[in-house]
């Protein structure tokens, strides 16, 4: 059985083309659209449903970087997509992230000095969270080290 499907994006518009055979079955879901009157098959884009399916994979505007410059421990904030490390005087430093259920995006967290190796960069959860494997707390250990963090609500981060 032969399909062929044709995809043609226009200045205001998308346009697909199927040859199927009929009867056919077509659906759509979430945020593609299908209208079918009078016999024309009429494929749409709901934009609301689509940035609603995309919001973790593209950073919004108001996400934050916030850079860590002193102190042996430190606040990451909720709303931070980014966290630099980059403190003035070199020293071990411990950042405790919020509860799973209040960061409102995934969060890397980087040695931006570049001496994590000897100055290590300790990350702690909050409550009774975890990371993978029941851990609570993960430690970069290495110069120019960094990891990223992806809230589970309810659970704690997953790496």
């Amino acid at each position: 059985m032969s399909q062929s499907y044709r995809l043609r994006i226009t200045r205001n518009a998308l346009k697909l083309r199927v040859a199927t055979r009929i009867p056919a079955r077509l659906e759509a879901t979430s945020p593609i659209l299908l209208d079918r009157t009078g016999g024309i098959y009429t494929f749409s884009m709901d934009v609301d449903a689509l940035i609603l399916a995309l919001a973790y994979t593209f950073q919004p505007i108001e996400n934050v970087d916030q850079e860590i410059t002193s102190g042996p421990t430190a606040n990451v904030n909720a709303n931070s997509a980014t966290v630099r490390v980059n403190q003035t005087v070199g020293g071990a430093i411990t950042l405790t992230l919020p509860l799973a259920v209040s960061k409102t995006v995934p969060v890397l967290i980087f040695d931006w000095k570049g001496d994590a190796g000897t100055n290590n960069i300790t990350i702690t959860l909050s409550g009774a969270e975890t990371f993978p494997g029941g851990l609570t707390t993960w430690t970069i250990a290495g110069d120019g080290g960094s990891v990223f963090l992806r809230p589970i609500t309810g659970v704690g981060y997953a790496l």
